[in-house]
C-alpha cells in the first residue's frame, strides 16, 4: 500500500469516483462529492491530512484523517473498481499506522450500519464497537497506546538505600 498526499487532481478523482458510485456517493457524496470545494480548505489545517491510496496496479481510494488532542477521526474509501479484492483491511492498517506516526493515541470511525464490508474490516482490525450514533451509524474506537498510570510502581532499591 502506498499513499500520495491529495492534490487538486486527486480531489477531482475523488469527485469522479463518487459521481459514478451510487452507494458510496449516497454515503460520502454530500461532502467528498464536492472535494475540491469542501475538502481543500480543511486540508490547509495542520491537523487534517488527505491521501490517495495506491497499490502496484493503480489507485485504490482515499483516506481522510483529522487529529485533534491526540484523537483521530478517520474516513477511508475504496473505489468501486477495487472493491472485493481484500484492500479494505490493508487500507485501514495503513490509516492506523499513519495516525500513530502523527501522534494519535485513539482513532474514531463511523460506518453506515448497512456497510457490512467496512464493519467487518474495522472489527477485524481491532476497533471496538461503541454503538449507534444519532445518524444511525456504528461508532468505533481503537486505542493506539495504553496509559500506564504507574509506570514504575515498585522501583528497585539502589545500593546505599
Amino acid at each position: 500500500m502506498q499513499v500520495r498526499a491529495i492534490d487538486p487532481d486527486g480531489l477531482r478523482q475523488v469527485e469522479q469516483w463518487l459521481a459514478a458510485d451510487p452507494v458510496g456517493g449516497a454515503i460520502f457524496g454530500g461532502f467528498y462529492g464536492h472535494a475540491v470545494e469542501r475538502w481543500t480548505p480543511l486540508l490547509a489545517a495542520p491537523s487534517r491530512h488527505g491521501w490517495l491510496t495506491f497499490d502496484q496496479t493503480g489507485p485504490i481510494g482515499f483516506i481522510d484523517l483529522e487529529i485533534l488532542d491526540e484523537e483521530a477521526e478517520i474516513t477511508y474509501y475504496v473505489s468501486p473498481a477495487r472493491r472485493g479484492q481484500g484492500l479494505g483491511r490493508p487500507t485501514v492498517e495503513h490509516v492506523i499506522e499513519l495516525a500513530g506516526q502523527l501522534g494519535a493515541q485513539q482513532i474514531h470511525a463511523s460506518v453506515d450500519a448497512a456497510n457490512a464490508a467496512s464493519l467487518a474490516v474495522l472489527r477485524s482490525s481491532g476497533f471496538t464497537d461503541e454503538g449507534t450514533n444519532e445518524f444511525d451509524e456504528i461508532e468505533f474506537t481503537l486505542q493506539l497506546t495504553s496509559a500506564d498510570p504507574d509506570p514504575d510502581p515498585d522501583p528497585a532499591p539502589t545500593p546505599g538505600d
